[in-house]
This record gives C-alpha cells, sequence and structure tokens, in this order.
C-alpha cells in the first residue's frame, strides 16, 4: 500500500541533528559521502568527530576537498575505524598523490552508477547535500551531480544536508523527500575550488595556443592554470563551443561577453 503522508509532514518527521543522523551509521558499513562543492560539510565534520565510535566503516567518495581531514583519520587508524575508497584524487603532485594512493581505486568514472544500482558496490549510507525543497517537495542536489544521485537512489539509508545556499540546477538532479529518509537542515557556504595562481610558463602557452583556436570552435577545458588562461585570451572570437565537466569563473566572462 502507497505511503499516503504528504511530503511536507514527512519532511518535518525526518528532521533531526546531524549527530543524531550519524549515530544510525553502524560499523562496517560503506558510506557514500557526495562529491567536491557537494560535499554535506556539517555531516562530515559531525562524521569525523564521532569516528572514535565507529570500527571498520569504508567511505566512498569520487573527490574531496579534504576540509575535514577523513584520510589523516584513515591513515592513522589504519582502517581499525575508517577506511577511504576514492575513485578520483583529483590534479595535483606526483608527491601528494603517493601520500594517498592506498585510497585510490582506479576506475571509469561510468561505470561507478552500474556498481551502485547493481549493488556489486552496495551502499549502506549516502550523506548528500541538496537545495531546500520545492513546493511538490524536489530537492536539487545543485552543482554537484556527478555520481552522487546514483548514490542516493541505490543507498539503504539516505542522509541529506539540506543547505539553502545550494544551488537549484535544472535537469537530473532532482531527489524527492520521500526518497530521502533523514534531513539535517544546515546552511553554510559551499566548498570552491580556489584560484589557480597564473605562471610564466601558462602565459607563453596562452600566447602560442590562443593563435590556433578558431571562431565556431568547440574547446575541452579542465581546471588547468594554462587552460584558464588561454580563455582569457578568447575575447575576441565568436561562436566558441564549450565541451566540459566544469564551468569555471573564465567560461563565465566569456560567455557574459556574448
Amino acid at each position: 500500500m502507497a505511503d499516503s503522508t504528504y511530503w511536507a509532514d514527512s519532511y518535518i518527521e525526518k528532521c533531526c541533528t546531524a549527530e543524531t543522523a550519524i549515530g544510525h551509521i553502524r560499523p562496517g558499513q560503506r558510506v557514500f559521502i557526495g562529491s567536491s562543492s557537494g560535499e554535506p560539510q556539517h555531516l562530515v565534520r559531525t562524521l569525523a568527530q564521532m569516528a572514535d565510535r565507529f570500527t571498520d566503516l569504508e567511505i566512498v567518495r569520487l573527490m574531496s576537498m579534504e576540509t575535514t581531514p577523513l584520510s589523516a583519520i584513515a591513515a592513522h587508524s589504519r582502517g581499525q575505524r575508517l577506511n577511504i575508497r576514492s575513485f578520483y584524487l583529483g590534479s595535483a603532485k606526483s608527491k601528494h598523490l603517493a601520500e594517498k594512493a592506498r585510497f585510490i581505486t582506479p576506475l571509469n568514472l561510468f561505470s561507478v552508477p552500474r556498481l551502485f544500482k547493481t549493488r556489486r558496490l552496495p551502499l549502506h549510507v549516502a550523506l548528500i547535500q541538496a537545495t531546500p525543497p520545492d513546493d511538490f517537495g524536489w530537492m536539487s542536489l545543485g552543482v554537484s551531480v556527478d555520481i552522487t544521485l546514483a548514490a542516493a537512489h541505490s543507498a539503504d539509508l539516505v542522509i541529506v544536508q539540506v543547505n539553502p545556499q545550494m544551488p537549484r540546477v535544472l535537469g537530473r538532479s532532482f531527489i524527492h523527500v520521500n526518497d530521502v529518509d533523514l534531513v539535517v537542515e544546515q546552511e553554510e557556504p559551499i566548498l570552491a575550488l580556489p584560484d589557480v595562481a597564473a605562471s610564466e610558463a601558462a602565459g607563453a602557452i596562452t600566447r602560442f595556443a590562443a593563435r590556433f583556436i578558431r571562431d565556431g570552435a568547440t574547446l575541452h577545458i579542465s581546471s588547468d592554470a594554462a587552460l584558464q588562461a588561454i580563455l582569457a585570451s578568447l575575447s575576441e572570437k565568436n561562436d566558441l563551443g564549450i565541451h566540459t565537466q566544469i564551468v569555471t569563473d573564465e567560461i563565465m566572462q566569456l560567455f557574459a561577453r556574448g
């Protein structure tokens, strides 16, 4: 029999503190954490503060900015409290990557949602971040949907941090109040990548590469400093297309110029 509870009443019933929500996690479970800018920081901080209560937790994530040092806790505990499985560590110096090598599971990104949905990599808990619900009970995952939506649909227990500062993004970014188990309301600034410092080498690459980009070209751009510098030099180009997994300030400045 279908649940006839009005979603707004259900939302109120599901609201709780972060400590109560994290307290539902059990030893030995696999916990997914929303990626990058979508990381539910308040929930992750609480998880770190309560780490002494857990044993043998596996943290699954795509990418983290490590504002809360779960890797340090995992390294110190040697898997007794936390172990981390990351599918991507980001662009970093080799020394930084080597320090976290034991936490990486190399995998094609498109394969990850299928692993969750088929339970080949079952998720017991998903910690995600979303916008407040609209008039129909739909919450947007905002700026970081990636594998998070698949994780939210696949996890046994879904804990959502509702953050009014998360932008509402259209497309397949929504999850309904009825599809989450616990709600923690916490407003805070969402995470953002720091600006990449310009360098002499980036400037030289920019001057050389910009000559080869013609009107009507389609560009693929990453967060690399040289590539972002190239964008800044394209203000006189026309009809450019962008194929990218990220939208940076430089891209938006070109868009604003038309």
